[in-house]
């Protein structure tokens, strides 16, 4: 049912019907082993259902230090996901955010690689406080897929600190993680949404040192 890359999960009957497998853990040059919870959800003909205990991975790489005022390079790369297809035959909207960090500005996105994505059109934009990065699909349920890695190119503040890289999104409105699934055993389509867990401390991908 899942390959041995993908972490186990508990949740209610009702709300097994939307959910995706689970993400392995990312590794990061400066935060090894990330291991992202979220708040989860779906819909049930017409009523919400919660999903229990998600996880993400995402290996996120940065620089041990940079330079106050001065550009830098992130690189964010997310795990793949094998969609379960009882549950999730088509997948449509995929999308995961990533906040920027809090003093930096982004100058340049880039997205590459990625697989199994087929004609999906990828985009990547700023709203708000995130970075999100898309893929139109459709996807097929139970075939793995793997998200474009995320390149950014960000200005660091000019004060000295630290810039801590976190996942993105906010609330359910405002998902971190999301896709629209077409469910076959009701025959209905309906999302999956997701944002990082409030009851759980910030989880800090990577970070980074900013100097004078």
């Amino acid at each position: 049912m899942t390959s041995s890359r993908q972490h186990v999960i508990r949740l209610t009957t009702a709300s097994a019907i939307a959910l995706g497998a689970v993400m392995s853990l990312g590794t990061s040059a400066h935060a090894a082993n990330v291991d992202v919870p979220y708040e989860c959800r779906t819909w049930v003909q017409g009523n919400t259902h919660p999903v229990y205990d998600y996880k993400r991975g995402f290996d996120v790489t940065v620089p041990a230090s940079v330079e106050a005022g001065k550009k830098f390079q992130a690189t964010y790369d997310p795990a793949p996901i094998t969609a379960f297809a009882e549950y999730n035959k088509t997948v449509k909207d995929v999308r995961v955010a990533y906040r920027i960090p809090e003093g930096a500005k982004v100058k340049k996105l880039k997205l590459t690689g990625g697989s199994g994505l087929g004609d999906s059109a990828l985009t990547v934009k700023v709203e708000g406080a995130d970075i999100v990065v898309s893929a139109s699909g459709p996807l097929e349920g139970g075939v793995e897929f793997d998200l474009p890695t995320l390149k950014v190119t960000y200005k660091a503040p000019k004060d000295p600190g630290t810039l801590n890289f976190v996942p993105g999104g906010s609330s359910y409105e405002q998902p971190g993680f999301y896709w629209y699934r077409y469910q076959p055993i009701l025959d209905e389509w309906g999302p999956f949404e997701c944002f990082p867990d409030p009851a759980k401390p910030q989880t800090v991908l990577a970070s980074t040192q900013v100097a004078k």
